[in-house]
């Protein structure tokens, strides 16, 4: 289990996330929602270890998380300047031993021995997702990671998924796009105002919408038809 127990994180004297109380089951996969400023990322920096919780304990197998147990894909990736996808994937140490650079570089068509600067952002993202899958980490946390993809990619995306979680990874996925996370997730949890408001199981999918815009698409469409 991982387990989120008073948990506060203030940045700049605002309170961003507010006493997160939360148990998520391992070897699952977990869908994070909400609004933009609801704290999804700033909860990603935070379990990451990237942030330090102004109060309250994150707990992994009975001890404080570690930013050993994660692999953290972020929304944006920093890269060198003048350096090869290659030579951005060696700096990253192997200790996934079932790691094939050469059939994952041609699978995501990545031109690894070309400078980063001529990528475009959808190859930015695809090559900070290998460099992540280069790590065996139990815990892996995907922020926005459908973003900038294309088609063919995100169903890449969507199996990477699946074969973490068949090798009992447990993983984290934000998305701002409900329909990318209802085939993957196990379990999606709702953001709202730097809490955890909500934790839909399988079959209260068809419901996230509601909860999430319900009261935005009736002001919305009221708007619209005295507007058009």
């Amino acid at each position: 289990m991982i387990q989120i127990v008073d948990l506060i994180v203030k940045i700049k004297g605002a309170v961003i996330l507010n006493n997160i109380q939360a148990t998520f089951e391992e070897s699952l996969v977990h869908g994070i929602v909400g609004l933009n400023g609801a704290g999804k990322t700033t909860f990603f920096n935070t379990l990451s270890c990237v942030l330090k919780p102004s109060f309250g304990r994150i707990i992994f197998k009975d001890r404080p998380i570690s930013f050993k147990d994660i692999g953290y894909l972020e929304s944006s990736n920093f890269f060198y300047s003048n350096i090869t996808g290659r030579e951005y994937i060696n700096i990253f140490e192997q200790t996934n031993p079932d790691f094939n650079i050469l059939a994952l570089s041609q699978l995501t068509n990545l031109p690894l021995d070309n400078l980063i600067e001529t990528y475009s952002s959808g190859m930015k993202k695809k090559l900070a997702m290998l460099a992540i899958l280069k790590q065996n980490k139990p815990i892996f946390l995907f922020d926005e990671p459908f973003n900038s993809l294309d088609i063919e990619s995100s169903k890449i995306l969507e199996l990477v998924i699946a074969n973490l979680k068949d090798k009992q990874k447990t993983l984290f996925i934000s998305s701002h796009i409900i329909e990318t996370l209802v085939p993957i997730c196990d379990y999606i949890h709702l953001i709202e105002k730097g809490t955890i408001k909500k934790t839909f199981c399988k079959n209260e999918f068809n419901s996230i919408e509601d909860e999430l815009l319900g009261h935005f698409k009736q002001s919305a469409r009221s708007i619209i038809n005295e507007s058009i």
